[in-house]
């Protein structure tokens, strides 16, 4: 079929690409429509989605389909690797009538999975000069090759999915920094109402949360002796021992200038007794850490435990329970 011929389904085809782009659905769910699309006029075997790790330099799966998901999600391709990795490396689109006949194609994910790859075209998705990822497909179910001119429309269907996956990443990036504090990278007030409000209102069961509220004491003075710059060290090593003793899962705000919350969840009761326990201990641990420290400083804590959705509540019991350790 030649672009003439195919005309009407081109226009079906952008129609419905346009309207999934400028839907207000999530990445991923927008990223899962664009290749359904793509599965129905292509009718490829297999056909996948990688985002492209700019620090890395290596491509992953996103989406893949035809094959088992499973069998290839931790895989990695390094620009300049397979083609999709020459994709990358060349930021071309790239048809291969017949693998075998082409250097370039790398024999990573057949052997992983068992699939048999013989035909391919693989296109960048770019915007504004960044690559930020590749579509590939892989062999028709008719058993013909893909062609020159399915290489030009699946390089369309790609440069507006970039403009959309560009939008959504930077849509992800200014929802993370208004949820970060700037200066210690821990979560701030915004973060702590944002889940106070997703919480509140919802069935969690079990969910039973520990609350600590921790103050530097006589912060003021550090400043005022040492300056404001080394204040701001003394925040962020308070914030990154705090990190150091806390699992990965468990969160940690900066509400106030010198002061910080830890939030704990367990679904087990007697998890989190444990984690109160330990929690104890944690905190003679850091405060002659902090006293150590140059300058040296210290700090009040309180602690309180019950419901995730009355986090409003733990936090005020908390922090009677730090005032009163001040005493």
């Amino acid at each position: 079929m030649t672009l003439k011929d195919s005309k009407p389904e081109l226009i079906k085809l952008y129609s419905s690409l346009g309207k999934i782009i400028t839907s207000s659905l999530e990445q991923q769910e927008v990223l899962s429509a664009v290749m359904e699309e793509v599965r129905l006029f292509f009718s490829p075997k297999n056909w996948s989605l990688m985002r492209y790790d700019e620090s890395s330099e290596e491509l992953f799966f996103l989406i893949a389909e035809g094959i088992q998901f499973n069998h290839i999600r931790n895989i990695r391709l390094k620009s300049g690797e397979g083609i999709a990795g020459s994709v990358v490396q060349t930021k071309s689109p790239i048809f291969v009538e017949n693998v075998k006949n082409d250097p370039r194609f790398s024999k990573k994910v057949d052997e992983r999975t068992g699939f048999e790859t013989k035909t391919i075209i693989a296109v960048p998705m770019i915007f504004r000069g960044e690559v930020h990822g590749v579509i590939e497909l892989v062999n028709r179910f008719d058993g013909s090759s893909f062609s020159p001119e399915d290489l030009v429309i699946l390089q369309t269907i790609a440069d507006f999915t970039a403009i959309s996956l560009a939008h959504s990443d930077q849509y992800e990036k200014t929802k993370i920094l208004a949820f970060r504090d700037s200066l210690t990278g821990a979560f701030n007030r915004n973060k702590l109402n944002h889940l106070k409000e997703k919480w509140s209102g919802r069935t969690i069961e079990n969910h039973i949360a520990l609350v600590s509220l921790l103050d530097l004491n006589d912060f003021k003075m550090i400043n005022d002796t040492y300056g404001h710059k080394t204040g701001d060290q003394v925040l962020c090593y308070f914030a990154d021992i705090l990190r150091y003793v806390i699992r990965g899962t468990d969160k940690i705000f900066r509400i106030g200038g010198d002061e910080f919350l830890v939030l704990v969840q367990h679904e087990n009761q007697e998890k989190i007794l444990q984690t109160q326990n330990r929690f104890r201990e944690t905190m003679s641990v850091l405060l002659k850490k902090c006293e150590e420290n140059d300058p040296p400083f210290n700090f009040t804590w309180g602690m309180s435990i019950g419901s995730i959705q009355k986090l409003d509540e733990l936090i005020h019991e908390a922090d009677l329970s730090m005032y009163a350790s001040k005493e």
